[in-house]
């Protein structure tokens, strides 16, 4: 069936932390597929050539077989060699014969961080700081005006939203802090989960506040989630930033994406915020 590359792939990303699948009678039958599989596409035996070139220009060629399937070929291209203000073509070829060719394609660029935008690849993030005091934060004025900067010794509320439009696996979401800012709240659970059902039951009986990331990161320079399995909907996470050192700080923006599968990621805007002198 045409199908069945993608049912391995997903097999592959479905599986638990510890190598196995939800239940022993799963892993066993996700074993016997796994097994049938290789040998039916002839994994372990590959007989065939391949070719990688960039804008025409070959960057490696060679032949796979038995002796060399567990090794892999790393390739790398400078920035600077790569065409500009048109598409640059990644071209990898194969000849027919028995064996899977896997390849990943990475492009990585660094910008000044406030003209970063958001992009969204299987997953959206966004980041919002606010100044809650007596006149919002609370009942009667839940939501408080988004801010760019904080007078030394205020404390900021930071809201990650996070949008899964599908079911992901072993997300990763980190934010880096601006420097001249210090963490002061370690509790990071989920405060809503909003959208639609998406499509199962809950076992634990707990509804929509079951959920909560299995792990978390308080960093000196960043917050790290940690999700094993993440059911698709929208997520909102709040923590606390405390401003101490005045000055002007480039803000990374916020990413998140499926640990297996980096292609499957969303990022945050950049931007800069701003520490000023307190009264």
């Amino acid at each position: 069936n045409k199908l069945n590359a993608n049912a391995v792939r997903w097999l592959m990303v479905a599986r638990k932390a510890t190598g196995g699948w939800e239940t022993t009678q799963e892993t066993a039958w996700a074993l016997i597929g796994l097994t049938d599989w290789m040998a039916y596409s002839g994994e372990l035996n590959p007989k065939y050539n391949y070719t990688v070139s960039l804008n025409g220009q070959s960057l490696s060629s060679g032949e796979a077989t038995a002796k060399n399937v567990r090794e892999s070929v790393k390739l790398q291209v400078a920035v600077a060699q790569l065409l500009k203000d048109e598409a640059n073509r990644l071209a990898i070829d194969r000849t027919a014969g028995d064996g899977q060719l896997y390849y990943t394609a990475h492009l990585r660029v660094f910008q000044n961080v406030p003209d970063v935008k958001a992009i969204n690849q299987g997953v959206s993030v966004a980041r919002q700081y606010t100044i809650p005091d007596d006149k919002c934060g609370g009942v009667k004025q839940p939501l408080c005006p988004v801010v760019t900067s904080a007078k030394s010794g205020q404390d900021v509320k930071v809201t990650l939203t996070i949008v899964a439009p599908n079911d992901l696996y072993y997300v990763v979401v980190e934010d880096p802090f601006p420097a001249g800012m210090e963490p002061v709240d370690t509790s990071l659970l989920t405060t809503s989960v909003v959208g639609e059902n998406p499509g199962y039951s809950d076992p634990f009986g707990y509804g929509w506040g079951w959920w909560w990331f299995s792990n978390t990161d308080l960093r000196d320079e960043k917050l790290t989630l940690f999700a094993t399995y993440l059911p698709k909907g929208t997520y909102t996470y709040t923590y606390t930033l405390h401003a101490s050192l005045v000055g002007k700080y480039n803000v990374i923006p916020t990413t998140a994406n499926e640990f297996y599968f980096p292609e499957v990621m969303g990022r945050g805007d950049g931007g800069v915020f701003e520490v000023k002198a307190g009264e």
